[in-house]
């Protein structure tokens, strides 16, 4: 791709982002958003294939620019000889960056994120089998490499998206939090704090599947 079909690219992405921000999917108007990008319409299709392909394309660039590279630990995947007690502290520890990071609730990327979370679309599908499903295998690998053989698929699965949970926290429930704990207390909610609960109360919960070496009561 030359550096001007690159920078007519860039330009319709970020008019993109814009416009399915501001309008949504449905509303939003290709001719509209070629106009913001100063491009002809015929560049959507050359760069994109249609609408659609430009709007999954619009989130996952506001996906990349809120998360950015604060996931760089599972970029080595399974290739990681560490002990799974390591690995585990780096997946929740760059799950609490995300989570903790500071962000412009107000800027195109975040209002975009938000549209498609209220109103999922095939971008959110995208998304899943994209970033979401590779990082959550991974995660799983390693809680899996925790506990004892034959442990049900379900229980790791449960133990997997209660880390997930307990790190995501940080990132909806802020707000609420410091209306019940002191701001003073809560910012020694550090990310190296949080990291060392998480890690504990997670290898806590693998150490009593180890013990009972039983799948718990369905009741």
């Amino acid at each position: 791709m030359t550096q001007e079909n690159q920078t007519t690219r860039e330009r319709l992405l970020r008019a993109a982002i814009v416009a399915f921000a501001e309008e949504g999917l449905d509303s939003a108007n290709l001719r509209d958003i070629c106009a913001r990008a100063e491009v002809n319409l015929n560049a959507v299709r050359y760069h994109f294939g249609g609408k659609e392909p430009l709007y999954i394309a619009a989130v996952e660039s506001a996906h990349r620019t809120i998360v950015g590279d604060r996931h760089a630990y599972d970029q080595r995947g399974g290739m990681s000889e560490d002990a799974p007690e390591v690995q585990l502290r780096e997946i929740i520890a760059g799950m609490l960056a995300v989570s903790m990071s500071e962000i412009d609730r107000m800027s195109p990327e975040a209002m975009l994120m938000r549209r498609e979370m209220m109103t999922p679309t095939e971008a959110t599908a995208h998304m899943a089998r994209s970033y979401v499903k590779p990082r959550f295998d991974y995660l799983n690998s390693v809680i899996a490499r925790l506990l004892p053989s034959g442990t049900p698929k379900i229980e790791q699965h449960m133990l997997a998206i209660s880390v997930v949970s307990q790190c995501f926290h940080f990132k909806f429930g802020r707000q609420m939090d410091q209306l019940v704990i002191s701001k003073s207390e809560y910012r020694k909610f550090t990310i190296p704090r949080l990291t060392d609960h998480v890690l504990r109360v997670t290898l806590a919960a693998i150490r009593d599947y180890s013990v009972s070496n039983a799948e718990p009561s369905t009741r």
